[in-house]
């Protein structure tokens, strides 16, 4: 967690917290709104009917180093299904490392799934499952601009485990941070008080209508628990991001070194390259072979992972500094195979990694279902 004064800036997945147990083979009881209830309390029942069966829930799996060496970790999170191909939109956080991944449909079925798009900074991510299940529906995705402060909002996740758990509250506010992604798209964030904790990560929060209008992230708090500032991807910036025809996504996450760093660090003599820290399972990355980090160590106060491969080279560009890579990006947009130079364990090897499966838009022709 990172500290900002005395506030924490929470990232949501459930790390550590197992789903409760005990009712999940029950009978569970058919329960219709009734007819006393108020127009707003009415709404939200029926919003809640309407949306339920779009919304999944994520488990992963991985294996961490300790001091104790490797260790399986195992945490939950949310998502909600967003195409006929299923596909399901959630945090990237959730999925970030994952060995394994399983998704829980409302009719109870777990079914394996692959990370097939990443962005962490903008904590997006999409999965696939990869059992074809036709049957399932999707949410209908919103429009994040015709919002207002005030507006409802309406949440569904796993809270500690709690799989379907529903809160509402309103828009507080609306917040970028300055942040962008491929120095053209301007990360937003909507705020809300809307009831957010630890498994509601990757859930969808809807508007009134029932569509998604973003994608739950992180909180602000001091005791680890929700105090009434969550924030919320908003889903039309996951539009811009699920729109890769000119965004190659290689599954690679990565820390620029120089030449000083290497040697000091590495005792290794090239001008720079990219240590690469996480690489997302079954992304192109990790279908060329490039393998990540594994031992935590500190370099310039940084905490990173060693002994995963350095990239000094995309396509025919060497990485001697950090500048290089970023104006590289563009030339890649026309590109279905990106060849890379890299060292593990002192040699030089080289990969392609073929990026056409995922340079599409995910959003085109998708069918939404009310």
């Amino acid at each position: 967690m990172k500290v900002i004064t005395t506030i924490a800036v929470a990232l949501l997945c459930g790390s550590g917290f197992a789903p409760i147990r005990g009712q999940e083979h029950a009978t569970q009881k058919e329960r219709l709104p009734a007819n006393h209830l108020s127009g707003e309390e009415a709404l939200a029942a029926k919003l809640f009917r309407k949306v339920l069966p779009t919304v999944v829930t994520i488990f992963t799996a991985r294996e961490v180093l300790t001091p104790q060496g490797l260790q399986g970790q195992q945490s939950l999170g949310t998502g909600v299904l967003i195409s006929p191909e299923q596909h399901v939109l959630t945090a990237a956080h959730v999925v970030k490392g994952a060995d394994s991944i399983l998704v829980k449909s409302q009719d109870g079925s777990l079914r394996s799934a692959e990370v097939i798009y990443s962005e962490p900074s903008a904590d997006i991510a999409l999965v696939r499952l990869l059992t074809p299940a036709p049957e399932l529906k999707q949410a209908k995705l919103g429009d994040s601009d015709q919002l207002a402060v005030g507006q409802a909002t309406y949440v569904i996740g796993a809270p500690y485990g709690l799989e379907n758990s529903f809160s509402a509250g309103h828009i507080s506010g609306f917040r970028e941070f300055g942040r962008l992604y491929d120095g053209t798209i301007l990360i937003e964030f909507i705020q809300t008080d809307a009831a957010i904790n630890s498994g509601n990560s990757g859930g969808p929060v809807f508007d009134s209508h029932g569509e998604v209008i973003g994608i739950a992230s992180r909180i602000l708090t001091e005791s680890g628990g929700f105090q009434g500032l969550g924030f919320v991807v908003a889903i039309n910036t996951a539009k811009q991001l699920l729109a890769l025809e000119d965004h190659p996504w290689l599954g690679i996450e990565g820390v620029f070194l120089n030449a000083d760093m290497l040697k000091q660090v590495l005792n290794v003599n090239v001008e720079g390259g990219l240590l690469v820290q996480h690489v997302a399972k079954g992304s192109p990355a990790d279908k060329a072979g490039l393998l990540a980090g594994t031992i935590p160590a500190q370099i310039l106060g940084q905490e990173n992972l060693h002994c995963g491969d350095l990239i000094v080279e995309f396509n025919t560009q060497e990485a001697s500094h950090s500048e290089c890579l970023v104006q590289e990006g563009p030339r890649l947009a026309g590109l279905n195979q990106i060849p890379v130079k890299f060292l593990r364990g002192g040699k030089i090897k080289r990969a392609v990694i073929d990026v056409s499966t995922t340079r599409r838009n995910f959003l085109k022709n998708r069918q939404n279902h009310n």
